[in-house]
């Protein structure tokens, strides 16, 4: 009995040896799937993959010039971001509150720039992701012509325990412009 468990045992550890040998000889192999040429992962090499660049985190925005305490100016290559101010209110339902936010963007560039309401989101301290609820006024959005402003109010829902800690994230069509800004409540 004792010779035949440990035949088993030797046939096995060979078994698994082999099979260990014969993959890390070939790198290329298949390891049983016949359906395969190549294998699924390349060592050593980053595929389809660029490292990403966060968002700029402005700690200490600029006041707007002649704008109260809590404004918040943020100054980008073709553009301007004023946040000139945010307040809240009761939301939708009990559990929620509407988030305002009364900003000016202005194009500086000599090229027309885009303006989107998908470009404005509410990040909460949880990392919770609100965009904009409602329509601000219909020509808020759409392409700035160069040297030219738009002003509005834009609308957030969120819920009632997300409103402290709240950011606004901007993200324009120009990825390296992305700002993450501390809201400051007035």
């Amino acid at each position: 009995m004792y010779q035949k468990r440990t035949s088993v045992i030797a046939l096995v550890l060979f078994l698994l040896l082999t099979a260990c040998s014969t993959t890390a000889s070939n790198p290329g192999s298949t390891s049983g799937n016949p359906n395969s040429s190549k294998p699924t992962v390349i060592y050593g090499t980053s595929i389809a993959s660029t490292p990403g660049v966060g968002p700029t985190i402005i700690l200490t925005p600029t006041t707007v010039p002649g704008g109260n305490p809590h404004s918040q100016l943020v100054t980008l290559a073709d553009r301007t971001l004023a946040i000139t101010g945010v307040s809240q209110q009761a939301g939708s339902d009990s559990n929620s509150k509407e988030i305002n936010l009364t900003m000016t963007i202005k194009n500086t560039s000599t090229k027309p720039i885009m303006n989107e309401a998908a470009f404005f989101q509410l990040i909460g301290s949880e990392g919770d992701a609100f965009g904009v609820a409602s329509g601000a006024t219909s020509n808020f959005f759409g392409t700035i012509a160069p040297q030219s402003s738009r002003s509005a109010t834009i609308v957030f829902q969120v819920p009632a325990g997300a409103v402290n800690g709240l950011h606004l994230l901007y993200r324009p069509e120009v990825a390296t412009e992305t700002v993450s800004v501390a809201l400051n409540f007035s």
